[in-house]
C-alpha cells in the first residue's frame, strides 16, 4: 500500500537558495504562479548541461501551489538522484534525457512503473518544473542542504 500511495503522489508531480552565487528570486504567490500552459508555451527549456551546473552536489526544493512538495538531492554519481517527501520518505532513482524531458525511474521503488517525466523551465526569472499531467512544480531552492531520510518521530 506504501509503494501505491508513493506512486500515486509521484505521478502528480515530483523529482524547494542557490548557494551564494546562484540566488535565486523571491517566488511569486501562488495565487500569481504562471499556468502549466504559460510554462510550456513561454518557458525556457533548460538543457542538462545547464540543469547539471545549477544542481551537482546539491539539493533542489520543489513547493507545489506554494507548499513543499519535497527536495531532491544530485549528490550521488551523474545521472542519480535521491528524491525526499515532506514527511522523510526517500526514494532513489536514475535520470535519463531525452529532448524535452528529464525521466527519472524509480525502478521497484514504485512498482516498477514507468518513468516519471519532467521539463525543468525558465520562466520569468525563476525555476520551474513541468511533468507531462501533474501541476507545476516551483523550485523553490537549490542549496547544500543534506536530506536526512527517514519519518521524523513524533512526541
Amino acid at each position: 500500500m506504501r509503494s501505491f500511495r508513493t506512486a500515486s503522489r509521484l505521478a502528480c508531480a515530483l523529482p524547494a537558495v542557490l548557494a551564494a552565487a546562484f540566488a535565486l528570486p523571491a517566488l511569486a504567490g501562488a495565487e500569481d504562479a504562471p499556468t502549466r500552459e504559460q510554462l510550456a508555451a513561454e518557458g525556457q527549456d533548460l538543457s542538462p548541461e545547464e540543469w547539471q551546473a545549477l544542481v551537482g552536489g546539491r539539493t533542489v526544493w520543489y513547493r507545489i501551489s506554494g507548499e513543499v512538495w519535497g527536495r531532491e538531492s544530485y549528490r550521488a554519481e551523474p545521472g542519480r538522484v535521491t528524491f525526499q517527501f515532506p514527511d522523510g520518505e526517500c526514494l532513489e532513482a536514475s535520470w535519463t534525457y531525452s529532448e524535452p524531458w528529464f525521466c527519472f525511474d524509480f525502478g521497484a521503488a514504485l512498482g516498477g512503473g514507468p518513468p516519471h517525466c519532467f521539463r525543468h523551465i525558465r520562466y520569468q526569472d525563476q525555476l520551474w518544473a513541468l511533468s507531462r499531467l501533474g501541476e507545476p512544480q516551483s523550485i523553490d531552492r537549490i542549496d547544500a542542504t543534506p536530506l536526512t531520510c527517514g519519518v521524523d518521530p513524533t512526541s
